[in-house]
This record gives structure tokens, sequence and C-alpha cells, in this order.
């Protein structure tokens, strides 16, 4: 299926040269196999509108730009080169801001006793890729504690950032249940989420606070020369597949997350697969693994690849996935309710996510149609409807 002769048996997917080249260029360690191949594609008569349009899509210019001035620069043409440097520069200035963001609501945070995890964004930028301009990202996300929701909006509101929704609703200890963020604009119109369940009301995960979340597995990293506080890699890896799998694998730059995760961590596989399955989201670790593995070409260990190829059905979901991105193919809302049954192992879990992504309120649905308080149940009864409004058998 792709450039990396992935060993699997579903291998009908064709590629463009664009296709290849980007995928060549989605890491931040080109190894000389890659980078010949590169140099193979570059000389063919490339579509560049549509490479810059795919990379656009896939968050992946900032990496694009960066192997093609590393590897050949003078091969490219230069309105494109020059577009795709600017690009990066700015990407730079937007992350360096963010970065500088953070910090400074991590300190306003701390300065009230309140504690928050910083996640994804410069963190994950800062822990994978080494090098804060080579991931693109548009938001903060901080972890934090369902009972410290209230003192945050306090806190944030008086100092200037604006709540972007659920004000109403955050009075009542329902929209906390039933959901798992809230949003803030900062001055410099820069978005904040804080989230108190990361993997979103429609995933069933039991014990995902003590086995996720523990504070005593939190690691310090340096970021802007000041330290702070983040998931271990493990705990990290596991939340990015629950991240991907909430949002059916949309772009290609969260795959590459979690491959520069896995190079640049010593990974305690033993300890993921335990807590995986304790989780119930083995075959969700195995579905982006497979992916990184086919796709970006990553070598599995033997030890993860033995658990792996026991799943015959995270092998047949990730090449669907495959033929999805690369054929630019979305999913409409029946065919994600059958892909969510399948991407548990356990039924019972997989049943329940479906039931919950058909029923469960989001604040999409708040928008849609706003009841008052004491109807708040019926938006169990009326999501379905809401949906099939909303997407009809479009895609989602």
């Amino acid at each position: 299926m792709s450039i990396f002769n992935a060993t699997h048996k579903y291998e009908t997917i064709k590629l463009r040269p664009e296709d290849e080249l980007l995928l060549c260029c989605a890491r931040t360690d080109v190894n000389p196999e890659i980078r010949d191949k590169v140099l193979f594609l570059i000389q063919k008569k490339l579509d560049w509108d549509y490479l810059l349009d795919l990379a656009s899509r896939h968050r992946l210019l900032p990496l694009l730009y960066h192997n093609l001035n590393l590897i050949c620069p003078e091969l490219v043409p230069e309105d494109i080169l020059g577009e795709l440097k600017d690009y990066f520069n700015v990407n730079v200035c937007k992350n360096l801001m963010m970065t500088g963001e953070l910090i400074k609501v991590l300190d306003l945070l701390e300065s009230e006793g309140i504690t928050a995890i910083p996640y994804k964004g410069p963190v994950l930028a800062s822990m994978a890729y080494g090098n804060i301009g080579l991931r693109q990202f548009n938001d903060i996300d901080l972890f934090i504690d369902k009972s410290d929701i209230q003192n945050i909006i306090k806190l944030l509101t008086s100092n200037g950032y604006k709540l972007l929704f659920g004000a109403k609703n955050l009075d009542d200890l329902t929209y906390i249940k039933t959901q798992r963020e809230c949003l803030f604009v900062s001055n410099n119109g820069i978005l904040i989420e804080f989230h108190w369940n990361s993997q979103g009301p429609h995933i069933s995960i039991k014990n995902s606070q003590n086995l996720l979340y523990d504070p005593k597995e939190l690691v310090e990293i340096n970021m802007n020369n000041q330290n702070i506080l983040s998931f271990s890699p493990e705990n990290l890896l596991l939340i990015l597949c629950l991240h991907n799998a909430k949002h059916h694998w949309d772009y290609l730059s969260w795959i590459c997350d979690i491959s520069e995760l896995i190079q640049t961590s010593d990974i305690n596989w033993p300890q993921v697969i335990e807590k995986a399955d304790k989780l119930g989201i083995k075959r969700i670790l195995f579905i982006n693994l497979i992916l990184v593995r086919n796709i970006l070409g990553l070598n599995i260990s033997e030890e993860i690849s033995y658990h792996i190829v026991s799943d015959s059905k995270a092998k047949k979901l990730s090449f669907q996935i495959e033929g999805r991105i690369f054929n630019q193919k979305s999913v409409n809302i029946f065919e994600k309710s059958l892909f969510d049954l399948r991407k548990r192992e356990n039924v019972l879990y997989a049943v329940n996510d479906c039931i919950k992504s058909l029923t469960s309120p989001s604040y999409a649905d708040f928008k849609d149609m706003f009841l008052p308080k004491f109807l708040f149940p019926l938006y169990y009864l009326i999501r379905p409807i809401l949906l099939l409004k909303r997407y009809g058998k479009g895609p989602l």
C-alpha cells in the first residue's frame, strides 16, 4: 500500500507522487533511504498546488518545508519554497506566542493553587519533535480536575479571558457530567481548552483517572527554559491514541505525533499494553500503531508486534482508515457508528460507545436547540434527530 512496503494483505491503495512525497517529509528524522526517495519524487512533474493543499489539510506544512529545504531546496520551484518558508516562519512565531501564553496561564493558575496538566500543543512539540516550529497546532490543551472548573472560570474571566461557550450550563452539574471541556480565548486570540475528560463523552473507559492521570506518573519537561509537568510518554501515547480514535484519524499529523513520540521516548511497552488492556482500548492502541507502521514506516518492536498480529480486526480497520485518508473520503454518521462498534475489543464497551455517540448531547446540540434546565433530559431523545438534521447521510 505504501512506499515503505508494509507487510499486510491489503496493498491496493494507489498513492500519487505528491502523497508519497508528503509521507517522506512527515518526520523529523530523514534516513538515507527516505532522502533518496525524496530526490526521486521531486524529479517528477508534481502538482504543487495539490501538494500544498494536502499538507495544509493534514497540518504538515512545517515538516514539508523543513525537509524539502534541508534535502533539495534547489529542486523546489522558487515561489513554492518561498510560500512554504513564509508559512513556516509564521508558524514558528505563532507557536512561540502560544508557548508564552501557556506559561502565563500556568503561572496564573499556580498563584491560586490550581493544578493543570498541559499536553499536546507546545508540550507535544517539545517532547516529540524537539523543535517548537515543526508541529502545527491551533490551541492550548490542559487537563484539570472537575472540582476546579468554577474557580478557573472566575480566575480567567477576571484576568481578561473570554469564556467561549458553556457559561449558561457550567453552573449545572449536569453540564460537567455530560461534557468534557470549557474553552477560553485570550486577549490576543489564543484558544485555551480546559479538559476534565480527555477521551470525550462518547468513549466508555473505566478507571481512566487512576490509570492515565496519576499525579505520581507526571514527568518534568523543559520548555522555554521553564520546567513544567506533563504526562509520561506512556500515558501521553494512550491519550493521543484515544484522541485519534475519537476523531476517526482525520489528520496525518496526528499519526505523525504518535510516530515522533515513540521515536523520541523510551516507551515502557509492557506498561502500555497492561494499561490499554485495563482501559479496554487495546484495539485502539493497535490501530494507531499499525497506522504509524504502514503509513510512516515506523519499525514496531517485536514485543508489541506479537500482540498486534493477534487482532485481525485492528488490521482491517487500519486499512479502512488508510484508504479514507488517501482517497479523501469522509465518513457519514452511519459509517461512523459502525466503525465505533468495531474499534473496541469489548462488545459492551462498543455498544455503549455507539449509544453515547447517538444520544449524549454536545455543545452543537445546545446551539441548535436550547432547552431550559428542567428539560435537559430531553436532549438524550432529541440528539438523534438533531444529528440526522445536521448531517443526514452526508459526511461528518
